[in-house]
């Protein structure tokens, strides 16, 4: 399958030398839409604002900083190029161009966290070797990866890399036994917080029993404490003859009791 005409419009990733040369070299006729007529170059028109799109989430869904926007649109085109399908042909971009299925094996999730074996620098004995970058793409011409070193601040492109294909911003540690413990004991109602009517019907009759008798010194004790709030308290065991006036008034002080002359 040869390519016989390519249109785009006037943008300077279209209208350039090297694209021009490349035309040029494979007998390809570049042709171009009229100035400010966007709705002729319809098919370029699209695949552009879908590698836009497609950029803006991976940017904002991994955190990353703006300025690393054409990693991000060179490694969208990467992947578009050998996973998307024509519908009509039933095969890939790559597999069209190459004639061959492409190979998706080292695929990895954009913007993981990475470390790359330092096999450049002069390590002391206690340096690290493997400093932490993050995944941005694929290398155009060689089989290694381009990942951003987080110790020399740079873009590199390497093979020996190691990743933590992790979900973004899910670091969250694992919970340790303790915690869940008491997570679990937290969930658990107390028993006297348990609603009568999720009880079983199959109940053990001696729980039964004993619920019932629980409850009814509990309505015995609040009648009580009702009742001595108008009463006098006493012991029952205090002889009746000598308690002074009458049992049921308020309880008074012995200075009550005193003459008038020995309080001048």
């Amino acid at each position: 399958m040869k390519i016989l005409n390519v249109r785009s419009d006037h943008g300077g990733e279209f209208e350039n030398e090297p694209f021009e040369s490349f035309c040029v070299k494979h007998g390809i006729v570049h042709e171009f839409s009229s100035p400010r007529t966007p709705q002729q170059n319809g098919v370029v028109e699209r695949k552009n604002r879908t590698l836009q799109e497609m950029a803006r989430t991976m940017i904002h869904e991994n955190n990353l900083a703006k300025h690393f926007w054409a990693e991000v649109v060179n490694t969208t085109c990467y992947i578009q190029n050998r996973i998307y399908i024509r519908p009509i042909l039933e095969k890939t971009a790559y597999e069209l161009f190459k004639g061959r299925k492409p190979n998706i094996s080292y695929f990895h999730q954009f913007g993981c966290i990475c470390y790359i074996l330092n096999t450049k620098l002069y390590l002391k004995k206690f340096d690290v070797k493997a400093p932490r970058g993050i995944f941005l793409g694929y290398s155009e011409r060689s089989k290694a990866y381009r990942v951003y070193n987080s110790e020399t601040l740079c873009v590199e492109e390497s093979m020996h890399v190691k990743f933590d294909d992790k979900e973004p911003g899910n670091e969250t540690p694992e919970q340790d036994e303790s915690f869940a413990d008491i997570q679990d004991s937290e969930d658990t109602p107390e028993p006297d917080q348990i609603d009568a009517s999720e009880v079983s019907p199959e109940a053990d009759p001696t729980q039964e029993a004993q619920e019932e008798v629980a409850s009814d010194v509990a309505q015995d004790g609040s009648q009580q404490a009702d009742q001595s709030k108008n009463t006098f308290k006493y012991k029952s065991s205090h002889p009746e003859d000598q308690i002074i006036g009458n049992k049921e008034s308020p309880r008074r002080k012995r200075s009550y009791f005193r003459p008038e002359e020995s309080m001048i």
